[in-house]
């Protein structure tokens, strides 16, 4: 039995994607492989209300340092290997027996803003800037990391990230039973017109804008609105909105939970996701479960998660994407093969092969620390 601790940074009880991953790698080991690892979370992170203590400018600081203590006081010797779930802490690293220490990286979108490649992305701070080189710097001294993607394994090492244990892909999974079910009309949501659909929240890289920007290349002739799902929009998007003049044919559903977000993915004529990167990049894999067609960007991740189930276009080509969502909007044959594809790329990240790529990881350094070699599953390594 491997004794594996998932060392959590986020703060207790606030929803968000690194705790769905937790979640789903819990759920995932404990069905799949029940004799074989014991699953228990350290959470290293502080909460709301300790946060809010400290004064605004200074609440990063306090977070990253409540984790930094966390994990120097943390009592690892009960356990085999050291899982932290989240690379962007991966200075927790340092203070950990690194011969059991397994990192996943989902991306490294802060450290590509630090170098100018998002045009219109703000500037990132000097202390940020620390941060993030600290946090690369933790990530290399681990023993294993894990990638979402073939890409977020490329830009760490882009950025000389080497371990010892190598860079394994170890993609997320889709909770296909969570979006499932019959097609819906866009009236059961209390739409008044089809429309295509965006989830992401206000950072640069989901490109909320870009969604607007979509619709307004949409013809004339065809009777679509956009629906933007996520957080309250910030001041800048309503502004934008406002001056796209189209605030009449777009409606914001602000933080829905798991049964009216599945019911917008059914009733959407599609989901539109011009992000300008994702290091893996679920709302597709949602769609394509929930029966809805996809039109994404080809940023990142998204040509692996995507596959040949969704129309691809470079990330500032919303006239490309303009033209798939009307082809799904008036070609019937066309939206059905889209579908029927998009259920067959979603068994490709199941929970199952999220629970049989992790637990190679964590046999191979139970086995380095031991001293053995194993003969590792040539899909370890592939997406």
């Amino acid at each position: 039995m491997i004794r594996v601790a998932l060392l959590d940074t986020t703060v207790p009880g606030e929803p968000g994607s690194m705790g769905r991953f937790r979640e789903q790698l819990v759920a995932a080991l404990k069905t799949s492989f029940p004799d074989d690892v014991d699953v228990s979370t350290e959470f290293l992170g502080c909460d709301r209300a300790t946060l809010a203590r400290a004064p605004k400018r200074l609440q990063m600081w306090r977070r990253h340092h409540h984790i930094w203590r966390s994990a120097r006081q943390l009592d690892v010797s009960d356990y085999d290997v050291l899982h932290l779930l989240d690379g962007s802490f991966g200075y927790v690293a340092d203070s950990l027996p690194t011969d059991r220490v397994v990192v996943t990286v989902h991306d490294v979108i802060p450290r590509l803003q630090m170098d100018g490649v998002f045009a219109g992305a703000p500037p990132v701070g000097r202390g940020a800037k620390w941060l993030i080189n600290r946090a690369l710097q933790g990530v290399g001294g681990a023993r294993v990391v894990c990638a979402d993607s073939q890409s977020t394994v490329d830009d760490l090492q882009h950025y000389g990230c080497s371990v010892d244990g190598g860079i394994q892909i170890v993609p997320l999974a889709v909770e296909t039973e969570l979006f499932d079910g019959p097609p819906s009309q866009f009236t059961e949501v209390g739409q008044t017109r089809p429309y295509l659909f965006h989830l992401g929240n206000n950072g640069f890289y989901k490109n909320r804008r870009g969604a607007i920007e979509i619709l307004k290349r949409i013809r004339d002739d065809i009777a679509v609105g956009l629906v933007l799902a996520g957080p309250p929009p910030d001041q800048p998007l309503r502004e934008f909105c406002r001056e796209s003049g189209l605030s009449d044919r777009i409606a914001f559903v602000c933080d829905p939970d798991e049964s009216t977000l599945a019911n917008y993915y059914r009733a959407a004529a599609a989901l539109v996701f011009p992000s300008l990167y994702e290091g893996f990049g679920w709302p597709p894999l949602e769609a394509m479960a929930a029966g809805c067609p996809v039109v994404s960007s080809s940023a990142g991740s998204l040509p692996e998660v995507v596959g040949q189930a969704g129309v691809l276009a470079d990330s500032g080509d919303y006239d490309a994407m303009a033209r798939g969502c009307e082809r799904l909007l008036v070609d019937p044959v066309f939206r059905a093969d889209l579908i029927h594809a998009g259920h067959q790329q979603v068994k490709r990240f199941s929970r199952q092969r999220l629970a049989e790529r992790m637990i190679s990881v964590y046999r191979d350094v139970v086995d380095r620390r031991e001293g053995r070699t194993r003969v590792k599953d040539a899909t370890t390594s592939q997406t």
